[in-house]
């Protein structure tokens, strides 16, 4: 009796559960668009975070142009939906400088999540980690500083204690390039208190 694994069915299935994952994943996004059923988005995050955790995945969340849908999440008053969407749009800008790019394109983007900065903690957290990872690509680096309000919110991140603080410190740094940015900062005291603690080290 041949017991040697059966290659070519096991390749076929392999192929059939891809073609399952990607007509499932566009299934989602209409889902995920919903305005009357807010479980329904939430279920369609939760399916969504599955597949982004395997990289062969992100491609396919691209080419279904999710990117605009998932921006769009962020306006929704629900916490719940906001946060799920800041979590998919991080692993997906995280996974290549071509969907940062493509990200940059989207007009509101660096808006809603800058306004995410203003929320919980749970969401600030997330809207932090997203923008120190979109502050790897200069196309949109140079639009973080510029938003409303932006510096201001990280600084005051800055003293939360925890990673959001460590990931606003390290995005306020990669920010400080910049003229336009450091006056903003130095009007939000961050600068001030650097000093402080420059001054600290050398008196030691």
């Amino acid at each position: 009796m041949d017991l040697q694994p059966n290659y070519t069915l096991k390749k076929s299935i392999e192929e059939w559960r891809e073609r399952n994952i990607i007509i499932t994943i566009a299934i989602l996004k209409t889902k995920s668009e919903s305005d009357d059923d807010e479980q329904e988005v939430l279920h369609s995050l939760d399916r969504l975070e599955e597949f982004c955790k395997e990289d062969s995945h992100h491609d396919w969340f691209v080419f279904e142009n999710y990117l605009p849908v998932l921006v769009g999440l962020l306006e929704r008053k629900s916490l719940e939906i906001r946060c799920h969407a800041l979590f998919v749009l991080y692993i997906l800008a995280k996974e290549s400088d071509d969907t940062k790019e493509q990200l940059a394109s989207i007009g509101k983007l660096i808006e809603f999540v800058v306004m995410s900065l203003g929320r919980c903690s749970e969401e600030r957290k997330l809207a932090v980690a997203l923008l120190l990872e979109l502050s790897r690509t200069k196309l949109i680096h140079n639009k973080i500083g510029k938003a409303h309000g932006c510096i201001f919110l990280l600084v005051t991140t800055k003293n939360d204690g925890d990673q959001a603080a460590s990931d606003a410190t390290q995005l306020l740094e990669n920010l400080s390039y910049l003229d336009e940015n450091v006056v903003k900062m130095a009007k939000a005291n961050y600068l001030s208190n650097y000093s402080d603690v420059l001054n600290q080290e050398m008196m030691m």
